[in-house]
């Protein structure tokens, strides 16, 4: 998890040398202080006021508590969820053969709570739990694999999948699955990531709902302190590469617009237009670089927030005509 970043490109670092390091780039935002806090509420802190990957246990009933992560899709949930493990030294994801306090799985479209629990028991080194086996069991074998490897952080992403209806799929089941992972012998620190299905499917289960606080992910919006943040990262690692932003300014609130405020579009739509400047070699950054990416992503529109003129004139415009990409 603790991997080498790239180092910070030397003056005769290449366009694609540029590019990698750039690839590479995390943007931080507002919303990484704000879950690294949630983390405090569902961890121990030491005598010195440091984070420990000691779960809190209610002394009454001896669970853990759960978080859920909700966003619309290109949010950034995962980079967030993986920035935030990689930032924090106390955590460290396990795998198949990588010891670890951390598990940290992906669900698949296609996937029910039985599924998950046979891939959570085979990335901590078990075989492929027998198809016939009922769902409690194979839970029994990944609960008795997460306490034998020392788990004590679940993170599971994209959970919405667990909550779709169709054969051979259990919601109700899903949902119970997910508080009983608070609880018992060895129980776990939980946090859910998914779109906001997933919290209307959670929310069917008032007892389970209340053991997963919500941690939203909303939209930066135009003007905010976020918004700010978004701008201040995009100048840096442009300097960083030797790139120079348009003078205006306007950059970051039209890339922005653009995305409707998603966080995770934004920053992959502002790295492209990096890349279209660096294709260009002139080393600075044009509306008409940004005007080539968006259209790239999304196809041409007759106006977009790239066009090239006044931006408060052109959003007007944009807004007036009910724009939407």
């Amino acid at each position: 998890m603790k991997t080498t970043a790239i180092s910070t490109p030397t003056v005769e670092a290449t366009a694609p040398e540029r590019f990698a390091w750039l690839l590479d780039r995390y943007f931080r935002l507002d919303r990484d202080d704000a879950l690294i806090e949630r983390f405090r509420t569902l961890f121990e802190i030491d005598s010195a006021g440091d984070l420990t990957p000691q779960p809190v246990l209610d002394p009454l009933t001896g669970e853990t508590r759960g978080l859920m992560v909700l966003g619309n899709s290109g949010t950034g949930k995962s980079a967030l969820l993986m920035r935030t493990l990689r930032t924090l030294p106390m955590f460290e994801l396990a795998g198949r053969e990588k010891d670890g306090n951390t598990l940290y799985v992906t669900v698949p479209p296609e996937a029910t709570i039985k599924s998950l629990a046979g891939r959570i028991a085979k990335n901590l080194g078990y075989l492929d739990i027998s198809p016939r086996a009922k769902a409690y069991e194979a839970w029994d074998v990944a609960r008795h694999r997460m306490r034998e490897r020392g788990i004590r952080l679940l993170v599971i992403d994209e959970t919405h999948h667990l909550l779709r209806k169709g054969s051979g799929r259990d919601v109700e089941g899903a949902v119970q699955t997910l508080k009983s992972l608070l609880q018992g012998d060895w129980p776990v620190a939980v946090i859910v990531a998914g779109v906001h299905k997933l919290r209307d499917g959670i929310m069917t289960d008032p007892e389970t709902d209340r053991r997963f606080p919500k941690f939203e992910l909303t939209r930066i919006a135009e003007g905010s302190n976020e918004a700010r943040t978004f701008a201040r990262s995009l100048q840096i690692c442009a300097e960083r590469i030797g790139l120079s932003l348009p003078a205006d300014g306007t950059l970051p609130d039209r890339i922005l617009f653009a995305e409707a405020g998603e966080a995770g579009r934004s920053i992959r739509l502002a790295k492209l237009i990096f890349r279209m400047a660096l294709d260009g070699g002139d080393w600075h950054v044009t509306l008409h670089d940004a005007r080539r990416a968006f259209d790239l992503e999304y196809g041409q529109f007759p106006m977009s927030p790239f066009t090239e003129a006044d931006w408060q004139t052109v959003r007007a415009k944009l807004l007036e005509g009910g724009w939407s990409r």
